[in-house]
């Protein structure tokens, strides 16, 4: 590909797109006049709009582009990663939920305090904190990488200016800002699926027909690998990593939590998560069908030669350059950039969030929440935005596998505190910080452990829980900390933290 292949009606309706977004933080500006309108919009958003934000924060560039290239260069063995969503979505609308709404939190680590002790709070909002800098990372060199393949622009000028444009609306206009233009977005999103398929399926020779013969013939739609393997991504070790993640996610995740409150009571938190839930897997499936298709688009039809890639993960947007049509290919990238500046968006926010509340206005007793919680959006972004420089430099081949480590190393821990702050009552808050280091411990020991027969990467958190739920419970019939345990498990008549 070469820069001139990118034509300029593309270059306008993308700009354009992400001129928008940063008028979004503009027009929200003014109605953020509180920390509580900042964090959580003010709690009276309407639900569809707020599990389409959820959607959208939690579908991003690394779904959009990662999935179909790893289909294109492997098979479908991922997909059982959207089924583990399910039970774990059951378990947090049934439990977590009306818990979390019941404190009236803004950030998620607060009860983490009450329950245990300071030590959890901070250490688990740090990790959270933390991972979120290496998401925004992650989701922010995608898309510079995917702009690098098909304009010939600098990967590390298009990472700075994906990260200006999302700082800028994100730390102007707070959640309302992000909630609203998340919902755009993912409009966005579901309308760009549905066309890329198209032209992927009618652009394999013998159309639906072919579509399925050459993805059959091929393997592409090789789902289920029941072999004993747990270093391998067989059914049984992607279905309990992928059960995992999402427990973590639905039940400890600021991102998801700071959502359940902006909304006005209980069952419009339900209806927003399972709406959120049924969209994610749908659109999951959607973007392994699309990574069949490339498949099938390229290798079908004699007179189409398959790309040569400097990066598995420029596929798709190779193929959108390529073989769409201009001002189609244009409207295509903005859907790239939306889900791109969806997720950072809520990231950002998020991790403000947490900083200001868990740090800022604990420890110094902060008078003005709503600037620390701009000057955090900023400085969160600056982070992440400096880690995707260092992986757009580095050689990665599936962005997607090393999210899912991420997610496994950094995430588990956290939905073990919560699991054990509501469910087990004689474990302490010396107990909890023993389960924690347990389970850092053995992820970041499995990651490091150089064995050939390890478990998967998908593997890591289910261990690390594991460990983590263990220990705690011996550690805190060893060492009594002041009965922090059954008392505080349940708050109490509406109590809030």
């Amino acid at each position: 590909m070469h820069a001139h292949q990118f034509h300029w009606i593309n270059w306008v309706i993308v700009l354009g797109y992400l001129a928008a977004i940063a008028g979004v933080g503009f027009w929200f500006m003014h109605r953020s006049r509180s920390a509580d309108d900042y964090f959580k919009g003010g709690g009276n958003l309407p639900w569809w709009a707020v599990s389409l934000s959820l959607y959208a924060a939690m579908f991003s560039s690394i779904t959009f582009l990662s999935i179909p290239a790893l289909v294109y260069a492997s098979d479908m063995t991922y997909l059982p990663i959207v089924l583990g969503a399910f039970p774990a979505v059951v378990i947090a609308s049934r439990w977590y939920l009306p818990f979390f709404r019941e404190l009236n939190l803004t950030s998620a680590y607060e009860y983490l305090e009450r329950r245990f002790n300071p030590a959890c709070r901070f250490f688990a909002s740090g990790a959270f904190i933390l991972f979120m800098i290496a998401s925004i990372a992650v989701v922010t060199y995608l898309p510079a990488v995917a702009l690098a393949a098909v304009t010939g622009m600098n990967v590390n000028l298009a990472i700075v200016l994906v990260m200006t444009v999302t700082i800028l609306y994100s730390a102007l206009g707070g959640l309302e800002a992000v909630v609203w233009s998340d919902f755009v977005q993912a409009l966005l999103l579901l309308g760009t699926m549905v066309l890329i398929m198209s032209f992927l399926v009618f652009g394999t020779e013998g159309g639906v027909a072919g579509f399925v013969k050459t993805g059959m013939a091929d393997g592409k739609f090789r789902v289920f690998d029941f072999s004993g393997d747990w270093s391998r991504a067989c059914f049984w070790v992607v279905f309990l990593g992928g059960f995992i993640a999402n427990f973590a996610q639905y039940t400890s995740d600021q991102r998801c939590v700071q959502r359940y409150m902006a909304v006005k009571d209980v069952a419009a938190a339900r209806k927003s998560m399972w709406t959120e839930v049924v969209l994610a897997a749908s659109t999951s499936l959607f973007c392994f069908l699309i990574g069949v298709g490339l498949w099938t688009c390229y290798h079908s039809s004699p007179d189409v030669a398959a790309p040569v890639l400097a990066k598995n993960d420029q596929i798709l947007p190779v193929y959108i350059a390529q073989m769409l049509p201009n001002g189609v290919s244009g409207v295509v990238f903005a859907a790239v950039a939306a889900a791109t500046v969806s997720t950072l968006a809520a990231n950002l926010n998020s991790a403000a969030s947490a900083f200001t509340t868990d740090f800022y206005t604990r420890l110094f007793k902060g008078r003005n929440p709503l600037m620390c919680g701009r000057v955090c959006t900023v400085v969160a972004g600056i982070f992440g935005g400096g880690f995707a420089l260092v992986l757009a430099n580095m050689d990665v081949f599936s962005i997607y596998e090393q999210f899912q480590r991420f997610l496994g190393i950094l995430a588990a821990g956290l939905g073990s505190l919560f699991l054990m702050g509501l469910f087990m009552k004689r474990v302490n808050g010396f107990g909890a910080v023993c389960g924690l280091v347990a389970n850092y411990a053995v992820t970041f020991g499995l990651d490091a452990l150089p064995w050939a027969g390890k478990p998967h990467l998908l593997l890591y958190g289910f261990f690390g829980m594991v460990a983590c739920l263990v220990v705690a419970p011996v550690a805190s019939l060893l060492v009594r900390d002041g009965g922090n345990g059954a008392a505080r498990a349940l708050p109490q008549n509406g109590e809030t933290v």
